[in-house]
């Protein structure tokens, strides 16, 4: 069970309930089911905790919001904005989000190294100015840092 010999601890759970705000019921209720048993604690775990995944722009041509290449979105645990590590950024060029931070987190929920994803770069939603009344774009690779050494 993740980095758990024996599953997870009474503690574990006293922690997981206090900081998610549940109630007993609501704790009773995810105890009882498998996948939840199995997936909060890797969820917890000091892998996902120390996975950033980062936003990195590669190519700007024409963005209205003045993004250019090496402007930078970390997110800790690979869903956490890290405003203080992060650029300015266009809300245009997040609509990937919430696909990248799910596809790293089921990655490393299934032992899989998230760097290894397929499709690794995204485009911004504006279609660049060469097609009508598109401004311009940016390119984005999505890649996962380890900061288990930090």
């Amino acid at each position: 069970m993740g980095h758990f010999k024996e599953g997870p601890t009474e503690a574990f759970w006293k922690g997981l309930q206090q900081h998610m705000g549940y109630t007993d019921e609501e704790m009773e209720q995810h105890r009882k089911d498998p996948k939840w048993m199995k997936v909060l604690p890797l969820m917890a775990s000091p892998k996902m905790r120390n996975s950033t995944m980062v936003f990195e722009v590669v190519k700007s041509h024409g963005c209205a919001e003045g993004m250019k290449v090496g402007d930078k979105l970390y997110f800790t645990g690979c869903a956490n904005l890290d405003p203080k590590r992060s650029s300015p950024w266009c809300a245009y060029a997040l609509s990937h989000a919430t696909t990248f931070a799910n596809l790293c987190h089921n990655m490393i929920l299934q032992g899989i190294d998230p760097n290894d994803m397929y499709a690794d770069h995204f485009a911004c939603m504006d279609c660049g100015s060469e097609h009508g009344l598109g401004l311009g774009q940016i390119v984005v690779k999505v890649y996962v840092l380890d900061e288990s050494e930090k």
